[in-house]
């Protein structure tokens, strides 16, 4: 809506909503140890049980308004079964790395496995993808009752469905997803998105001169309360003020005010990391790449998600440490030290950094693809 185009809301299919804990729909983050129970959420609460009430209320709207190309999230396996139902072509789009167990050049999604080219990591990697990809089949009922009543042919299995994708787009950068020397079809990398988000205000140093560390993790509800807590009390005593930016997921009354971390509901990282001499993150794609860009390291503390395997990334790249998401404030401390007084960790955060930022035109190419798909259907 704000860039003038056409906005319709879900009718049926149902929608995340940001704000409290029992708004989200999918509270993954209670899952996130074990992956059979958070596929089968995915499969339940987004990707298969809802699909019919996606496909339906997209094909509604193409019945008002005729399209010549579906661009749709890649978890929203419905709005593809309407672009097969429809005979219009679907590209999908990630604002991440790529979540499914699909792609044989990368480890697989999900356990946070960084990148090796030894006999063990493939043999690791063949058998976690196979694994995780059966997974998915806990959905196929569903995925295919919504195929049937749209008189679309069974699948055999839940992620058959990618394959009618005519372009996988990923904002991210191919620097960041191991430094990959090729990539095949149907993937193209885009760039990251870096919008600052509307509640996110200014920031100025309150004492300029005195390194910062931010602290950041999800905008949304992942459980990250106690996580932030300990990161509060990992920062007492060390030579830093800390910064904390919550988004709209946590209260900032709910956590215990600190006078050497200064706590906000929201403020423009760009303003805070040329500051910091380092960051500590949940692992967020956006909570990594942004520091990245200003070169300060990471300490990732993972709490689900895609949050291990864009901490993989860091870690391999060594622009910063992993620590468990339940790490005591103890750990945390004794992790964050390393970053602060050895300049190597920087220097590697600033290189990738740099790579990344060599990609930043890649929306540019994406959308010419894009075009051109649209024009030849």
């Amino acid at each position: 809506a704000a860039a003038g185009l056409p906005f319709q809301p879900w009718r049926r299919a149902p929608n995340r909503q940001p704000g409290a804990e029992a708004a989200a729909p999918l509270r993954d983050h209670l899952r996130a140890f074990w992956p059979p129970a958070l596929v089968r959420s995915l499969c339940e609460e987004v990707i298969c049980a809802p699909a019919l009430a996606y496909a339906e209320d997209l094909l509604a709207m193409l019945r008002e308004e005729p399209a010549d190309l579906i661009i749709c999230n890649e978890l929203l396996l419905g709005a593809m079964l309407a672009g097969e139902k429809a005979g219009v072509p679907v590209v999908s789009f990630s604002a991440n790395i790529w979540p499914y167990p699909t792609r044989t050049d990368l480890p697989p999604f999900g356990p946070g496995f960084r990148s090796g080219s030894q006999e063990w990591h493939s043999r690791r990697d063949t058998f976690a993808r196979d694994w995780t990809f059966s997974l998915y089949d806990t959905g196929l009922p569903a995925l295919n009752a919504a195929r049937a009543a749209l008189g679309l042919p069974p699948l055999a299995h839940v992620l058959d469905q990618l394959q009618m994708l005519r372009l996988s787009l990923l904002a991210t950068a191919q620097a960041f997803d191991f430094g990959l020397d090729s990539v095949p079809e149907p993937f193209a990398y885009a760039g990251p998105l870096l919008e600052t988000p509307p509640w996110a205000g200014r920031w100025q140093p309150a004492r300029p001169g005195l390194p910062h560390v931010l602290i950041s993790f999800s905008s949304t509800q992942m459980g990250q309360r106690g996580a932030l807590r300990r990161c509060i009390a990992a920062l007492r005593g060390l030579p830093v003020r800390g910064v904390l930016t919550l988004g709209p997921a946590v209260e900032p009354e709910s956590l215990p005010a600190a006078e050497h971390v200064e706590i906000l509901r929201g403020a423009a990282h760009d303003d805070i990391l040329p500051h910091c001499a380092a960051a500590i993150v949940q692992g967020g794609h956006g909570s990594v790449i942004r520091p990245l860009l200003h070169g300060v390291p990471l300490l990732c503390l993972p709490l689900g998600r895609d949050n291990a395997d864009n901490a993989a990334r860091v870690a391999q790249a060594g622009a910063g440490l992993v620590r468990g998401g339940r790490a005591s404030a103890w750990r945390i401390r004794r992790a964050l030290r390393p970053l602060l007084e050895q300049p190597h960790y920087r220097d590697a955060a600033r290189r990738l950094g740099q790579a990344i930022a060599a990609e930043m035109d890649g929306g540019a190419a994406a959308s010419a693809r894009v075009l051109a798909i649209a024009r030849q259907d």
